[in-house]
């Protein structure tokens, strides 16, 4: 898989995608229960996020751990793209890659993670992505942006649109990750189709979808964008 900008970088990124486990692997199946007992994992609505096909699972974002909590809600591998130096982080950095998280070094362009995205939807794979782009402080649903509605509408992948909740007290914005764990809940919407491929229907999607990761996330939604890096200068999730 070539990245735009990377020519060179099509073995690593293939090599990366290679370690995200199986269904029925010996990894996956040692790993998931650990992680929802470290979570106190409840999932709701698991049954709308299709068993195959390419789907994007657009979450709200409160945390580094909301695609800890997405990957193990679900018995389907999710792939997300994440900072290369969250697999420094204790207890759980390590465990990131074999979970389904693709490391990027920091400052490497949106295009290249879009492109990166693009390549695993058309290989079929379920992809967490967060469309507020950074990390809310204040707990509402901000303004999205653009990026999840166009790889939808390019793809023609079908949306599942999701919420964490509780997920902050995991692994708070300022903060490393939690021993103690938490109370987490996973709700999965039902699933709504790409919007075509032109700015009006684009962005009357992103409204759309602000407002249902709000009700689902029992939250207010905000006209600005979110922080980048959550506001803080710790690394950031890229998957938007």
């Amino acid at each position: 898989m070539a990245v735009a900008g990377h020519p060179d970088r099509s073995a690593a990124d293939a090599e990366l995608m290679a370690t995200v486990p199986g269904e029925r692997s010996l990894t996956r199946l040692t790993l998931r229960p650990l992680l929802r007992g470290w979570l106190g994992l409840t999932a709701d609505g698991v049954e709308h996020v299709p068993a195959q096909g390419p789907v994007l699972v657009a979450s709200t974002h409160r945390s580094h751990a909301d695609s800890v909590a997405i990957a193990s809600a679900l018995r389907r591998p999710v792939h997300f793209l994440g900072d290369r130096k969250l697999t420094e982080a204790a207890v759980i950095g390590r465990q990131l890659p074999r979970l389904g998280m693709i490391p990027l070094r920091r400052g490497e362009a949106d295009a290249d993670a879009l492109e990166l995205i693009r390549e695993l939807l058309l290989d079929g794979a379920c992809v967490a992505v967060y469309p507020e782009g950074s990390r809310s402080r204040d707990g509402k649903v901000h303004r999205l942006r653009s990026g999840v509605a166009r790889l939808a509408a390019e793809t023609r992948t079908p949306v599942v649109p999701t919420a964490v909740l509780g997920i902050e007290q995991v692994w708070p914005v300022d903060d490393g990750p939690r021993l103690r764990g938490g109370t987490v809940t996973v709700r999965f919407a039902p699933v709504v189709p790409p919007p075509d491929d032109t700015p009006r229907s684009r962005r009357a999607f992103n409204l759309d979808l602000q407002a249902q990761l709000a009700e689902l996330a029992g939250a207010q939604t905000a006209e600005t964008f979110s922080a980048p890096h959550g506001g803080a200068n710790d690394p950031a999730s890229t998957g938007s």
